[in-house]
């Protein structure tokens, strides 16, 4: 079976690479046979990282297909180069699809629902999905392909992973981590099971049953795929930003009437009592109300001592006090003045 990369090299139309000359044997990077290459030793010079992966160990040159789709200089399909710009789309920058009827696809990281769609429809075979995460890393050498109608397997990244059966409960992982997202929580809350009071606040039961649900999901690389490609409904997201704007803004304006309605009552609070005489403990009165004295300004209060007995002080103010031993001072006599 043709491997991934031969299977693209084929759909376009088998273009010649100008490096490769005829070959035998099998592609040290894909595995697959081959007719025309180039040599290992020569191709090396592209900076190729990835020999822990490589399919063909024993292989002596790399297929003319593999040289195409991971050269930085062949065209992508439907990928133009920009005004201005040399080349055009990046073979790696891009999640690769094929189904078993010849339809080729690729789809850049705006544009996931496309590869959900595909993930979710049947295909005769044979076929493959090639999800690219970080576009940085080539896929289509290595991408398994399905020979024939089956769940199959897709690969993320580096990471192979087995499609659960079409109508699988596991599926509606997709749904809910949209809807998830939608209602107000981040892929990277829902990637570490962590939510910020944000999340709690605008969503948390939407939460809790996610978390019940998909918990033990959490790791896999089926769970992975989900939050990778699951996307919010952006007008709803919308309809709800605006609701909370209006509640915030509601909320902001019964703060502010409750401040003024406060200032307002602390305010008729004094007024009262400084009508009523003033605070409830003050000796003095209310005031600046005329005729208003300290008890104590009247003189004192004659009442019974502790033994019952009248008070007998003689009346007399303070200033008719007199110290003891006043009567037997004479007056000094006065100074005359000098002449």
């Amino acid at each position: 079976m043709l491997t991934g990369s031969q299977l693209i090299h084929r759909h376009i139309g088998a273009p010649a690479h100008p490096e490769c000359g005829p070959a035998a044997g099998p592609c040290w990077v894909c595995g697959g046979d081959l007719a025309r290459g180039q040599r290992v030793e020569d191709w090396q010079g592209a900076q190729f990282t990835g020999q822990n992966r490589i399919r063909g160990p024993r292989g002596t040159h790399v297929c003319e297909a593999c040289l195409w789709v991971m050269s930085r200089t062949t065209p992508v399909p439907g990928r133009p180069p920009q005004e201005g710009k040399r080349f055009g789309g990046n073979w790696r920058n891009y999640s690769h699809l094929y189904d078993g009827t010849g339809t080729y696809m690729n789809a850049s990281k705006g544009e996931k629902p496309l590869v959900l769609a595909f993930l979710r429809a049947p295909h005769p075979g044979p076929w493959f999905c090639a999800v690219a995460d970080s576009g940085q890393k080539h896929l289509l050498p290595w991408v398994p392909v399905n020979p024939g109608p089956g769940p199959g397997r897709v690969l993320f990244e580096e990471r192979e992973i087995a499609l659960p059966a079409h109508g699988d409960a596991r599926w509606a992982v997709f749904g809910d981590t949209a809807a998830l997202l939608t209602a107000g929580a981040t892929k990277e809350e829902i990637a570490a099971g962590s939510y910020g009071p944000g999340a709690w606040q605008r969503c948390g039961e939407q939460v809790r049953a996610y978390e019940e649900r998909w918990a033990p999901e959490r790791g896999g690389a089926w769970h992975e795929l989900a939050v990778f490609l699951a996307q919010r409904d952006e007008a709803e997201v919308q309809a709800r930003m605006e609701r909370e704007k209006t509640e915030r803004t509601a909320k902001k304006a019964r703060t502010a009437q409750e401040k003024k309605r406060a200032t307002h009552r602390r305010a008729e609070g004094r007024a009262a009592g400084a009508h009523d005489g003033g605070p409830a403990g003050d000796p003095a009165g209310p005031p600046g109300v005329a005729g208003s004295e300290r008890p104590a300004a009247l003189g004192p209060v004659v009442r019974p001592d502790a033994g019952g007995r009248p008070d007998v002080r003689e009346p007399g103010g303070v200033d008719d006090a007199r110290p003891a031993g006043h009567a037997d001072r004479k007056p000094k006599p006065r100074q005359l003045a000098l002449l």
